[in-house]
């Protein structure tokens, strides 16, 4: 779309990612988002659609004994030039859900938007493709397959060509705590340790809000009391029938644990977002952006 954010902190901590926007930047992005013509959204949805079927053919890997460590490194790049490419489309629907006025899209552009939302494959790619294919790996190259998902992609490339060993300890920390920092559109720091805990101190402000009521735009009407499950990881998408989901924001991975949820309050969101839709297919009441 033209626009890059420069300035970007993550984090994966505990099983759960967390990500700061410097908001002067963020609000912008959105605001440039909302000047952009439809046609640009629907090209997205049609490149994500390209980027999945391209995606869905690693999962077509199974018997990698066959494989030479030079083609296993092939597979590898092939494998993260796609990936790449791919997570910044899957990215943006949500960002233009934010800002889209819903009664603007098109019958097309929600029949493409909702088929969107049942294509999820990058998960499938984190369970079925990365195991296996890390497994592999710690066959060949004495290395714990679990560690490999801290790895960084040339790392792996680099054990692959030259032989170069990934230090495990190195990994377990990642496995703790690791940050990733971009400042100015420079290339992304990483940090992990007493380091990274105090680039968090130094850069994070968070806002301590104290109040009996959590507030946002109203992205369906209703009314209701209930038992709240908060949704922070992938572990927690169980047993959501009959509770009130809080969560961050939804998506796709979602949709299946959502069928008889009382309601949805979401941080972020916009009346157009995953939550916003899904909560008015399924005719129960939603909050989205209480940014709290």
């Amino acid at each position: 779309i033209g626009k890059n954010l420069n300035n970007f902190l993550m984090m994966h901590k505990n099983g759960i990612v967390y990500s700061w926007r410097l908001k002067s930047e963020y609000d912008q992005f959105l605001n440039e988002l909302k000047t952009k013509k439809l046609g640009v959204f629907e090209e997205i949805l049609d490149k994500l659609k390209k980027q999945n079927e391209k995606l869905k053919k690693f999962l077509e890997y199974k018997n990698w004994d066959n494989l030479t460590d030079k083609q296993l490194l092939r597979v590898f790049i092939n494998f993260v030039n796609v990936y790449q490419n791919y997570f910044p489309l899957f990215t943006l629907p949500k960002y233009f859900g934010m800002v889209l006025d819903e009664n603007r899209l098109s019958q097309k552009l929600k029949s493409k938007l909702k088929e969107m939302r049942g294509i999820a494959d990058y998960e499938k790619i984190q369970k079925d493709f990365l195991p296996l294919f890390f497994k592999e790996i710690e066959k060949r190259k004495n290395i714990e397959k679990n560690l490999l998902f801290y790895a960084l992609p040339e790392e792996i490339a680099d054990l692959l060509k030259n032989g170069k060993k990934i230090k495990e300890d190195t990994l377990k920390d990642r496995k703790k705590l690791i940050l990733f920092l971009t400042t100015n559109g420079d290339k992304t720091k990483i940090f992990t340790g007493t380091k990274a805990k105090q680039i968090l101190k130094e850069n994070i402000r968070e806002e301590k809000i104290k109040t009996d009521f959590i507030k946002g735009n109203i992205a369906n009407k209703g009314l209701v009391t209930g038992q709240v499950r908060l949704v922070l990881r992938e572990a927690d998408l169980n047993n959501l029938d009959n509770k009130i989901v809080v969560a961050p924001m939804t998506s796709i991975k979602f949709t299946p644990y959502l069928k008889n949820v009382l309601g949805i309050v979401t941080n972020e969101g916009g009346i157009a977002c995953h939550a916003a839709i899904v909560s008015r297919e399924l005719n129960v009441p939603c909050i989205v952006g209480t940014r709290n």
